[in-house]
């Protein structure tokens, strides 16, 4: 027979979301470069099967690359800074969600808690 235990929630660790959510932020970061890596490298070797390169398509809007298409150029600027920024958004998701779980904790002071039901259940063995 299965029994309901009753906790009330007081407030959640505002130190512990934080490493969660950097943590979470962080995989989601890494795993958003390399989707978006992918993609661009098929969109440029589908491009480039047409024989169109990003320069044709930059002066056709009438900008022109400012040397930034060259590998040893500002290439590797913008990826360590697109790279950095990223890692820097990562911390500021993770301190915004920490900011939301203190606006929670305050609420739960207010409203005096939430009531988690939790259920034990008892293995049964069946003896022979």
């Amino acid at each position: 027979m299965t029994r309901i235990d009753r906790k009330v929630l007081r407030s959640v660790s505002e130190l512990s979301s934080f490493k969660f959510l950097l943590v979470f932020y962080l995989i989601f970061f890494i795993i958003s470069v390399v989707i978006m890596a992918i993609i661009a490298l098929l969109a440029w070797l589908g491009l480039s099967s047409y024989g169109i390169s990003l320069t044709d398509i930059l002066q056709n809007f009438g900008i022109s690359d400012f040397g930034l298409l060259n590998l040893g150029g500002g290439t590797v600027l913008y990826v360590v800074v697109s790279i950095i920024g990223g890692l820097v958004a990562s911390v500021f998701y993770a301190a915004f969600g920490t900011l939301m779980v203190w606006i929670i904790n305050v609420i739960l002071k207010i409203s005096g808690g939430i009531e988690l039901r939790f259920i034990e259940r008892e293995d049964v063995v069946k003896s022979e």
